[in-house]
C-alpha cells in the first residue's frame, strides 16, 4: 500500500530525466540543422563524410524514463553499439566490434593504460544536451577510437533569460509487487540556469536511487557488479564569461559518483541451467561498497573569433580524475586465486591532465569554393594504477605522456561536394616503473620487474567525399585510420613472468584501417503533406594486422594479438506519416574474424562482436500535449564455438565464447504536458518477459549468468519556471 501511495504521489511532483517539453512543432529537431562538434571542424553531419547518430535532448528527455543511464541508452538506440546489461561492467562497449573513445564536451573517460570498464557510467543522463557517435575509426582525438567516438554534450544555458530553471521527481517499482520488497526506487532533479549580462551560468544537480532487482518471475538477482540498490550523485556546473561578442570563456565542472549498499548477496548459477540470484546475507567485514567512488571531469575554455583574418581560436585546459572500486573477490581454494591466496578488492586510480588548443582558418578560395584548415595541438599526462583496498597493488602507477599535431581540410564545392583529409601524428611515452608482480598463490615465486620507458609513435590519415546536392540521396565515402594502446596493464604488466618482461611483450598499439560507404536520404512530403522520411546507412570493412581481442587463459582475461577484421552495414529509417503518427527503425549487422596460422576461419569473441540489433518504435501523439510511443529492440543469434571440455570431462564454452539466444523486449513510454508541468510514465519490459540478457550469455560463467530486469513502472513529473 506504501508503494502505491509514493507512486501515486510522484503523478504531481517531479521527473529526475528532464521529462519532455512542448509537443508541439516548435520542439521538433531537425537532425540535419544539428551542428555536430565531436569532428573539431563544426559541421552537420551530412556534410561530415561519415556515419553519424545523434541523440537529442528531446529524444534523451523521453528514454531515460525508462532506461536511466547512458549506457543503456547509448546500447539502445546506437547502431553499431551492444545492448547494455544489467551490470555496471562495460567491457562488451565496442563500436562496431572495436574500442570507442568516450568523452564528455571533449574530455577522454577511457583510461586505456588499464581499462576501467565503466567509461558511459561517468554522468547522469539529466546533465546531458546531446550525444554524438562518429562511426568508423579516427585519430582525431588520438589514441582509443579504433570503432568511433561517443561524444557527451554538457547541458548549457539556451534559453537567455536571466533565471530559469527546471524541478523534477520519478519514482520507480518492480511492477507493485508486495511479495518482493525494497524494490522501489526514485530520482531528483534539479536545474537553475541565467543571464547576468555577459555573465551566463547553468547548475544541475541530481540524485538517483535504485531499488534492489528484481527478474520476471520477482527474484532478486545477483548483486556483483549489478545496478540495484545503487545511488548514484551528479553535479555539473557551467560559467560563462563574454569579453566581447567575439571572445568567451567558460568553466566546466562535473562530478558522478554511484556506491551500491545492499542487503543481498550473489548466490547459486549454473551457466545454460540456472541464473545467479541475490539472496539475504552480509559482505565480508573488509569489502567497502562497490562503484564509481568518483569522476571529476573540469575544462577551462577559451574561444575567440576572427582572432585574426579568417581564423577562430580555441584553447582548453581540462582535467579528469577517477576512481572506480570493484566487488570483493572471496578465495575460492577449488579455483585459480587472483592475490597471493587471499582475498581482497581491486580499484582503479587515474588522473588525466590535458592541453588542446586550435586555429579554424576559413579561406575562400573563389566564389563557388570554400575551405576550413583545422590544425593546432594537443597534450595530455595520464597516470593510472590498479591497487587494491588493503594498500597491495596489482598494476603499478603508470604515467603516459603524449603530444600531437593535427592538420584536417574540408573543402566545399558549390556548396554541394565535400572533401575532407587530414592527418595526426602522437608520439607517446609510457614510464612503466620498477615493480613486484602480486603473484597469485604464495607458492609462486616472487617476480621484481625491471621498468622501462616504452615508446609509441603513430601516424594516422583520413580522407573522405560526401556529395549533397540532391537531399533524396546524400552519399559519401571514406578511409579513416585510428590506433590504440591495447590494456597494457592487464597482459602486459600485471601478470609478466620475468625480471625483463617489459623487453619481451608486444607493445605495438593497435592500428585500424576503416573503409566505408553510405548515404543519408530525405524525404519531404513522400506520402503526403506534412509526411517526411529520413533514410541512412552504411558499409563498412576495418583491419588491424594486431589485435586486441579479450580472450579466457586459465580462468583469467589476456589480450590476443591476431590480425582481425570486421565488417557489416547498418540501415536506419524514420518516418513521420502525419502530425499524430511516426515511425523508426534501425538494423545493425557486422561479423568479426581473425588469423590463425594462416587461416581466417575464426572468429572474435562476443566481447567484441555482439548479435545483430533491431530496434523500432511506433509514436502517437492525439493531441499536442500528448503522446504515446512503443520501443522494440531485438537481439540476434550468435554461435560461433565449440564447447570444450572442462574440469571433470564437463563440456562448456570458453568465457566471452558462449552461445548467445535471440532477445526481444518491449517497453513503453507516455507523456503528458499541461503548462509548465509534464507528466510521464515509461514501462521498462512492457510484456514482464524472462530472459537472460545478451552479455550473461556470451560470457560465459556461472557468476555472471544472470537474467534480465523483469517490469518496471516509473511515474514522473516536472515543472518548469
Amino acid at each position: 500500500m506504501i508503494k502505491k501511495k509514493v507512486l501515486v504521489l510522484g503523478l504531481t511532483l517531479l521527473s529526475p530525466m528532464l521529462a519532455i517539453g512542448q509537443e508541439d512543432k516548435k520542439e521538433q529537431h531537425d537532425l540535419s540543422e544539428v551542428v555536430v562538434v565531436a569532428t573539431r571542424i563544426p559541421e552537420v553531419k551530412q556534410n561530415s563524410a561519415s556515419s553519424i547518430s545523434i541523440i537529442t535532448s528531446k529524444e534523451l528527455q523521453e528514454i531515460s524514463r525508462f532506461l536511466p543511464d547512458m549506457h543503456s541508452i547509448i546500447g539502445y538506440l546506437v547502431p553499431g553499439t551492444a545492448p547494455a546489461s544489467n551490470l555496471v561492467n562495460e567491457r562488451t562497449n565496442t563500436l562496431r566490434g572495436r574500442s570507442v573513445l568516450v568523452l564528455i564536451d571533449g574530455i577522454p573517460q577511457s583510461t586505456p593504460l588499464r581499462l576501467s570498464s565503466r567509461d558511459l557510467r561517468s554522468i547522469d543522463p539529466a546533465a546531458v544536451e546531446r550525444v554524438e557517435i562518429i562511426k568508423g575509426a579516427t585519430a582525431i582525438y588520438g589514441n582509443g577510437a579504433n570503432g568511433g567516438i561517443i561524444n557527451i554534450v554538457t547541458k548549457k544555458n539556451a534559453a537567455h533569460k536571466s533565471f530559469g530553471g527546471e524541478t523534477s521527481l520519478a519514482v520507480s517499482d518492480h511492477a507493485l509487487r508486495n511479495n518482493t520488497p525494497n524494490t522501489h526506487g526514485y530520482r531528483v532533479n534539479q536545474q537553475l540556469y541565467g543571464d547576468l549580462g555577459k555573465f551566463t551560468y547553468l547548475v544541475n544537480a541530481s540524485l538517483a536511487q535504485t531499488g534492489s532487482s528484481v527478474d520476471a518471475d520477482g527474484q532478486y538477482l545477483s548483486p556483483r557488479q549489478g545496478l540495484g540498490d545503487t545511488r548514484a550523485y551528479n553535479a555539473l556546473v557551467k560559467l560563462g564569461y563574454s569579453f566581447s561578442d567575439k571572445t568567451n570563456l567558460e568553466l566546466m565542472y562535473n562530478l558522478y559518483k554511484s556506491r551500491q549498499n545492499s542487503l543481498l548477496i550473489a548466490s547459486g548459477g549454473k551457466y545454460l541451467e540456472s541464473p545467479r540470484i541475490g539472496v539475504r546475507g552480509e559482505q565480508p567485514k573488509e569489502a567497502i561498497p562497490e562503484g564509481v567512488a568518483y569522476n571529476h571531469n573540469a575544462y577551462l575554455k577559451l574561444t575567440s573569433r576572427d582572432i585574426f583574418k579568417y581564423t577562430d581560436f580555441e584553447a582548453s585546459l581540462q582535467a579528469r580524475s577517477l576512481k572506480v572500486v570493484y566487488d570483493y573477490r572471496t578465495v575460492d581454494p577449488q579455483k585459480n586465486s587472483r592475490w597471493e591466496g587471499k582475498s581482497g578488492q581491486a580499484t582503479i586510480v587515474s588522473d588525466q591532465v590535458g592541453l588542446r588548443s586550435q586555429f579554424l582558418s576559413r579561406i575562400p578560395l573563389s566564389e563557388k569554393i570554400a575551405s576550413q584548415f583545422l590544425y593546432g595541438v594537443d597534450f595530455t599526462i595520464d597516470r593510472t594504477s590498479q591497487p587494491l583496498v588493503d594498500g597491495r597493488y596489482w598494476v603499478p602507477e603508470m604515467t603516459a605522456y603524449n603530444p600531437a599535431v593535427f592538420l584536417q581540410s574540408k573543402i566545399s564545392f558549390a556548396n554541394h561536394l565535400n572533401f575532407k583529409g587530414g592527418l595526426r601524428y602522437d608520439y607517446i611515452t609510457v614510464k612503466v616503473p620498477t615493480y613486484n608482480v602480486l603473484v597469485r598463490k604464495p607458492t609462486d615465486a616472487p617476480v621484481r620487474v625491471t621498468g622501462k620507458d616504452l615508446q609509441y609513435n603513430n601516424l594516422s590519415f583520413n580522407v573522405g567525399l560526401s556529395y549533397n546536392r540532391y537531399k533524396a540521396f546524400q552519399p559519401f565515402i571514406a578511409y579513416s585510420e585510428g590506433f590504440a594502446i591495447y590494456d597494457l596493464g592487464r597482459g602486459a604488466v600485471r601478470d609478466a613472468k620475468t625480471a625483463d618482461a617489459l623487453n619481451n611483450i608486444e607493445t605495438e598499439p593497435v592500428r585500424t584501417h576503416n573503409y566505408e560507404a553510405g548515404f543519408y536520404s530525405d524525404f519531404k512530403n513522400f506520402i503526403g503533406e506534412n509526411t517526411e522520411l529520413e533514410l541512412q546507412g552504411a558499409a563498412f570493412y576495418t583491419y588491424a594486422a594486431l589485435g586486441s581481442d579479450l580472450i579466457s587463459r586459465n580462468g583469467f582475461w589476456v589480450v590476443d594479438r591476431s590480425p582481425q577484421k570486421v565488417y557489416g552495414f547498418e540501415l536506419s529509417a524514420n518516418a513521420t506519416l502525419s502530425k499524430k503518427l511516426q515511425l523508426g527503425t534501425a538494423f545493425t549487422w557486422f561479423e568479426g574474424q581473425k588469423e590463425e596460422n594462416g587461416s581466417w576461419d575464426h572468429y572474435m569473441s562476443g566481447l567484441s562482436i555482439p548479435p545483430a540489433k533491431l530496434t523500432a518504435s511506433l509514436t502517437y501523439r492525439p493531441t499536442k500535449n500528448t503522446f504515446l510511443r512503443l520501443h522494440l529492440i531485438n537481439t540476434g543469434s550468435r554461435d560461433r564455438f565449440e564447447m570444450k571440455a572442462g574440469k571433470n570431462g564437463v563440456r562448456t564454452y570458453d568465457e566471452g565464447e558462449g552461445r548467445v539466444e535471440p532477445v526481444t523486449l518491449v517497453n513503453l513510454n507516455a507523456g503528458l504536458n499541461l503548462g509548465k508541468m509534464t507528466y510521464g510514465i515509461g514501462v521498462e519490459n512492457l510484456f514482464n518477459n524472462n530472459y537472460y540478457t545478451v552479455q550473461s550469455q556470451l560470457i560465459a560463467r556461472d557468476a555472471e549468468y544472470v537474467r534480465g530486469n523483469g517490469r518496471i513502472v516509473t511515474l514522473s513529473g516536472t515543472y518548469r519556471f
